[in-house]
């Protein structure tokens, strides 16, 4: 009878054991026939109903082949096996309700009613247990097993275990082998394997994309039938020798591609051979190679077009030295005359101007030391010893090693270029007609001049100047005259300033003077003084002398603001003031002058404000005839009514007509209310005669805007004999006296009388009521006032009163307010007079009333 050996403790733990057993791969496999027939042999010898090969893992005990019991695994607790892990070779149990080990299992105390085991242990080489091949029956067998039985369990127990082996050779094979061709299908190359006789047995995946020929043909020489027809015989050739001498091949050819197209590859190959040193095997690569192919020759032929393009290229090409010493220039004698030999080295700079060289020499330094391509500008001298700008680029070619190789360059003749350049800035930056520098200059002079004095603690003063006449003579003379007027200015005014000061035209007739640190304070003053008077001095043209006169403004750093914008702005604010104060005179910023800056954008903002409310509404004032006394129109003024029902007059708010949006907005509204009062008086049946309303100079800058006066006319039925417009001396005289003329002629013709209003307050010439189409001069009051006490007034009016009695033009005198003004005009013939004698500006509610008391002759 066998006996079990028994065994110390374990010498490996169990989840080694386990990590072993995985490796195998044997677990949850299918049946094998190997397998199946071990268990055969070991239930015969040991003549058994019930035998298994069967392994243990963390749960279950798991049958890879079993015979005389119907389940493939069962629950670790119900496992006889498990003993056997860590018993001997054999465990032997004759009885199992004897051996405390099984006699509760269920398996031996119910169905199959186990009642023998033997078990031979499943280990490898080093001793780790895996399983076991057992024997088992449902009678006990007191004597157990022979020990040849014993001797043969363990014969089958090894042979088990080399069939396990075998397998785990094989998967691990397997595994190799794939991932082998896995990694060759992955790869860029197309590989292949051939036998030594030149039989291919293997390409992989990659062939077949390449080539596009189907997986069936992998047993016949394929890559004949696919090189180019042209590189056939040359490759085959080489092949075979290499196959004769067993030396590696390597060569250069097209490959017909899946397309239909050839690429170039590169083949090569080499012999595989065995311990005796003969060839088993060949195995090789294709490689497309046919970018590089085709960029190798689109580089050999754009080495030759480049060398066509240097010898014909009037651009010289230089290499040089990493220190940037000359080694060979093509082209650079044509340039410039200097020769070759002159040339090499650092030569080429005795050819720069010496105002560049310096600059040259130091970027030419930086681009060494930075090791980066970069260009430069300068100008070279000629053979006439005339200079040339020129435009050089280098270009470091590096080492392996990030040294520096050597550079290469171009020399580019760009003399016409830099002529064309300075032409545009000079027209980018300067005035077409007087050659001074224009806005854009002066602002970037400004700017610079205004930094450095804050840093060297210096001084700037800045002026800007307006020419008073220059309307008058354009439009008078016409735009040569203009022309020739701006040109004499800019040529006065520069011939007044310091080296290193500006004077800049902006456009129009607006000049600008940049006085860099003045010498002494006060100094930028005295210099506009001196140029008001100068420019005042008469010059000749076509034949007659022209007179202009100028407004100045001028500004200060740092005594006013420091910022160039803001300096300007001081500047702009004093020249507005002096233009204010009666024109042709000099005014200093001061703060206040801000201020009422400041108070016209605020009026500006209530005026729209006031309009967009409705609160500009017209007061109407009678005009009489002086001869029968009769109201023969009213004039209709402009009043702003307050909230609390004050009326503001012109005096308060007249500054805003200089705005062209607010006075045609105001004018509109204006001449709408008006023409509605005067539809409604004529409906009750009164006849107030011609109602005039005043049209600002800025309304004459909207193209339309006598049709929309005489649209809105036409729309409340208003007769157009009845209505009249009154235009200032300034009006006429302002730059805009064809649309002016074009305006008041298309009122004129629709039956729209026109009244020139404050008559000899302005520069407006006898010429004027010729060129324009005037029925009615109004006399200001600035003459009437004083018409009795001044001889000089009186004479003024009666000259008035005659001109527009010679020129059939009626004549009105305003501001009338003593019976004694009113006697003495009529005693000079006047037609007309309106004042506060006859009446005050009434609301168009009280003129029905006032019209129907007022008696139709004079007392």
């Amino acid at each position: 009878m066998a006996e079990c050996v028994e065994r110390g403790a374990p010498s490996w733990k169990e989840e080694d054991r386990l990590d072993v057993l995985r490796s195998f791969g044997i677990l949850d496999t299918d049946p094998e026939p190997a397998f199946d027939e071990i268990v055969q042999i070991a239930a015969q010898i040991c003549n058994v109903p019930i035998a298994a090969v069967s392994f243990v893992d963390e749960h279950r005990q798991w049958f890879k082949a079993v015979l005389g019991y119907g389940a493939r695994e069962i629950q670790l607790d119900l496992s006889i096996c498990v003993h056997a892990l860590s018993g001997g070779d054999v465990l032997v149990i004759p009885d199992t309700t004897a051996d405390p080990r099984s006699a509760n299992n269920p398996l031996v105390t119910g169905p199959p009613g186990l009642r023998f085991y033997a078990g031979a242990l499943l280990a490898t080489e080093d001793g780790v247990p895996l399983g076991t091949l057992c024997v088992l029956d449902v009678t006990p067998r007191p004597q157990g097993i022979s020990q040849a039985q014993a001797d043969a369990l363990q014969a089958l127990a090894q042979a088990v275990m080399r069939q396990l082996e075998l397998k785990q050779v094989n998967l691990a094979l397997a595994h190799s082998q794939r991932r082998l061709r896995d990694t060759a299908d992955a790869m860029p190359q197309m590989i292949w394997a051939a036998d030594p006789d030149d039989s291919n047995s293997y390409y992989n995946q990659r062939w077949y994309e390449f080539t596009g020929l189907p997986k069936s043909l992998a047993d016949r020489d394929q890559w004949h039938d696919v090189v180019h027809p042209e590189d056939r015989d040359r490759v085959l050739s080489k092949w075979r020798r290499c196959l004769m001498l067993g030396t590696d091949y390597e060569a250069e050819y097209r490959l017909r591609h899946r397309t239909g197209d050839y690429r170039w590859i590169l083949g090569r190959a080499c012999p595989i051979r065995n311990d005796e040193g003969i060839i088993v095997r060949w195995v090789g690569t294709y490689t497309d190679i046919d970018e590089a192919k085709k960029t190798e020759v689109a580089l050999a032929e754009s080495e030759e077009r480049y060398r066509a393009l240097v010898e014909a290229s009037t651009a010289m090409v230089w290499r040089a030295a990493p220190d940037g010493s000359i080694l060979h220039g093509w082209g650079w004698e044509n340039f410039c005359g200097q020769s070759s030999e002159d040339y090499r080295g650092s030569g080429w700079l005795n050819a720069i101007h010496p105002e560049d060289r310096t600059r040259t020499i130091q970027t030419w330094s930086e681009l060494r030391a930075d090791k980066r391509a970069g260009t430069i500008e300068y100008r070279v001298r000629q053979r006439d010893g005339s200079y040339r700008w020129a435009h050089a680029r280098a270009v470091p070619l590096l080492a392996d090693d990030g040294s520096i190789r050597e550079w290469v360059g171009t020399i580019t003749d760009i003399h016409e270029r830099k002529q064309a350049e300075e032409d545009l800035w000079r027209t980018a930056n300067h005035d077409a007609l007087t050659g001074l520098p224009n806005r854009v200059l002066f602002q970037l002079r400004l700017d610079q001049a205004l930094q450095a004095a804050k840093q060297n603690d210096g001084r700037v003063s800045l002026l800007l100047i307006d020419l008073d006449d220059f309307k008058d003579v354009n439009d008078s003379l016409g735009h040569d005259a203009g022309d020739a007027l701006l040109i004499e200015t800019a040529s006065r005014l520069a011939g007044l300033i310091r080296d290193g000061d500006t004077v800049a035209r902006f456009g129009g007739d607006e000049f600008a003077v940049l006085l860099v640190n003045p010498p002494k304070p006060g100094y930028a003053m005295g210099l506009a003084e001196i140029m008001t008077k100068r420019l005042r001095q008469p010059f000749a043209y076509d034949g007659r002398l022209l007179v202009s006169r100028a407004s100045i403004g001028v500004a200060s750093f740092p005594e006013h603001d420091r910022q160039p914008t803001e300096l300007m702005k001081d500047a702009d604010i004093a020249l507005y003031r002096a233009k204010a104060e009666g024109r042709n005179r000099v005014m200093v910023y001061s703060p206040a002058m801000k201020a009422l800056a400041e108070k016209r954008l605020t009026l500006g903002r209530d005026m729209r404000e006031a309009i967009s409310r409705d609160q500009i509404i017209p007061v109407y004032q009678p005009k009489v005839c002086l001869s029968t006394g009769q109201i023969i129109g009213l004039e209709a003024l402009a009043r702003w009514r307050q909230t609390e029902g004050d009326l503001l007059t012109p005096s308060v708010f007249g500054a805003a007509f200089d705005d062209p949006e607010i006075a045609t907005a105001m004018g509109k509204r204006l001449i709408g209310k008006v023409a509605s009062d005067l539809r409604r008086w004529l409906d009750g049946g009164l006849s107030p005669g011609r109602v005039a309303v005043n049209l600002a100079s800025a309304e004459f800058s909207e193209p339309a805007m006598a049709d929309e006066i005489l649209r809105i006319l036409n729309l409340v039925k208003v007769p157009l004999t009845h209505f009249e417009i009154e235009v200032t001396e300034s009006v006429l005289l302002d730059g805009r006296s064809g649309a002016v003329a074009a305006a008041l002629m298309k009122f004129r013709e629709q039956g729209v009388q026109i009244a020139l209003d404050d008559f000899g307050t302005g520069y407006a010439s006898l010429t004027h009521l010729k060129q324009f189409p005037v029925d009615h001069i109004k006399i200001d009051r600035s003459f009437i006032s004083n018409l009795e006490q001044d001889a000089g007034d009186e004479a003024i009016v009666a000259a008035v009163i005659g001109l527009g009695r010679n020129l059939g033009i009626q004549v009105t005198a305003e501001g009338v307010e003593t019976s004694g003004q009113e006697q003495r005009l009529r005693e000079l013939g006047c037609h007309n007079a309106q004042g506060y004698f006859f009446a005050k500006p009434m609301l168009a509610s009280s003129v029905p009333a006032f019209l129907a008391a007022w008696p139709h002759v004079t007392s």
